[in-house]
């Protein structure tokens, strides 16, 4: 099994920790889901799944349709860089740009560490064929180096930004410390959208629908890039430090040799390739007004899931 750099130099990084007779790898950093076509697709086949469908696709994009035209009335200028956080295959991006009035012209940047998402929506915002895209300006990198992206973007002839920040991606990250790097690299009066579910009832339930084969499907490539087959892993989700952990276990020892790096597993270590935050609205809000000066939080029909509208 080829050994993916990237991966790799993640796991050298970050080590391990231990835990009684077994260790635990922690390479849960999302820029590692989307680095090859293969996680990439993975990703996008999530949409077969009814569930994360319904909340985190549909439901976004109808909050999307019914607010945008608002939002753009709120930023004040009808000539603005359009950045899109992690883009995707551009279909939030899509709603957004049909959904606000014909008079405004945007400059729209999409940005990702995956060149073949990258590729999926340049593609599909071109097909738009709208007016109000004057061109599109996109950024192969991890979004967390945003001043990289900010400091190309800042000239004379558009002086104002909306950041899409959709699709969960925010719980994937320690919140403060995500919030505080893109708001360093706002300007004031720009707006950030940050579309995330949030919770009602107990912070942590439901577990059985993260062990839906499809994040297998998905994840499995990441440990393939470390040097495993399927059949020396076993997939498994839990709820712990107060976070969702998604993890495989390894069932036979392994050695693993990389350009001059040795890394041994025993049987029974973990590796960790995905967590999720659950936040209720109040946490949510409170903790974006930590960095912005408003905020506006806007919830769908059922009231969890919600478009945080905030304001540098």
């Amino acid at each position: 099994m080829p050994i993916n750099n990237e991966i790799f130099k993640e796991l050298i990084k970050r080590g391990y920790s231990k835990k009684k007779d077994f260790r635990v790898w922690d390479i849960s950093d999302s820029k590692l889901w989307y680095l090859t076509p293969e996680l990439a697709k993975g990703f996008l086949n999530l949409k077969k799944y009814n569930p994360y469908r319904a909340r985190v696709i549909d439901d976004e994009l109808e909050l999307i349709k019914q607010h945008s035209k608002n939002i753009i009335q709120k930023l004040g200028n009808k000539k603005f860089n359009l950045i899109d956080l992690g883009c995707g295959n551009g279909i939030k991006a899509e709603a957004f740009i049909k959904s606000i009035p014909n008079d405004v012209l945007l400059r729209y940047c999409p940005v990702d560490i995956s060149e073949y998402y990258i590729d999926s929506t340049k593609e599909k915002i071109r097909s738009i064929g709208s007016s109000k895209i004057s061109a599109i300006k996109p950024f192969v990198i991890d979004f967390r180096e945003l001043d990289k992206v900010v400091g190309i973007l800042r000239n004379g002839e558009y002086q104002k930004n909306i950041y899409l920040l959709l699709g969960e991606t925010i719980s994937h990250y320690d919140i403060h410390d995500l919030l505080y790097k893109i708001s360093q690299n706002m300007l004031i009066g720009d707006y950030i959208i940050i579309g995330n579910g949030i919770r009602k009832g107990k912070r942590f339930v439901n577990l059985d629908k993260y062990k839906n084969p499809l994040f297998n499907e998905w994840f499995i490539h990441i440990m393939e890039g470390l040097g495993f087959s399927s059949d020396e892993v076993k997939v498994n989700v839990r709820f712990t430090n107060e976070r969702l952990e998604g993890y495989y276990s390894i069932l036979k020892d392994k050695s693993i040799d990389y350009k001059g790096k040795k890394v041994s597993f025993k049987e029974g270590d973990e590796v960790i390739v995905a967590i999720q935050y659950k936040f209720f609205e109040n946490e949510l809000k409170k903790y974006c007004k930590m960095y912005f000066s408003e905020v506006e939080i806007l919830k769908n029909s059922d009231e969890e899931y919600c478009l945080a509208v905030c304001r540098k």
